[in-house]
């Protein structure tokens, strides 16, 4: 269920961007991307010990202070999708950080395991060959070669 959201607001929100960041590339300052780093590293550390709640809690705050943190992105669209099994809101997450940053590869695995997991497997593939093509060396390519060939 979602909120009402004024349009400008809800487009804003759809692009992965804050109210405030429309109309421009503005980015936390150098003390908000380090909260935003250590928000992070905290939710992660949540999410191992499989506290859950508490990591989404910190992923979010992080997300409020930088929409567009794309580590944050993908660690709590992995831990919606594997700890939490919401395909859909990992999905989202997923493709909000492909769009800030289209060639990180962790993510591009990450999210064809997901799509594997959801028995999309064409699309997995697809996504996997682009992970694959922009940094064949990464270590989860070279893992997941025979899963995705």
């Amino acid at each position: 269920r979602r909120e009402h959201q004024p349009p400008a607001q809800r487009d804003a929100h759809q692009r992965g961007q804050s109210a405030g960041q429309r109309g421009g590339a503005n980015k936390p300052d150098a003390r908000g991307e380090k909260e935003v780093e250590q928000m992070c590293a905290e939710a992660d550390r949540f999410q191992q010990a499989r506290d859950y709640e508490r990591a989404e809690l910190c992923f979010r705050k992080a997300l409020a202070i930088d929409p567009r943190h794309t580590r944050s992105l993908c660690n709590y669209a992995y831990m919606l999708h594997v700890g939490k099994r919401d395909f859909a809101k990992a999905e989202e997450l997923y493709r909000r950080a492909l769009q800030v940053e289209p060639s990180r590869t962790a993510t591009l695995c990450n999210y064809a395991y997901l799509l594997h997991s959801d028995k999309r497997m064409e699309e997995a593939r697809q996504i996997f060959i682009r992970a694959k093509e922009t940094n064949p060396e990464h270590p989860w390519v070279k893992k997941n070669l025979t899963l995705f060939s």
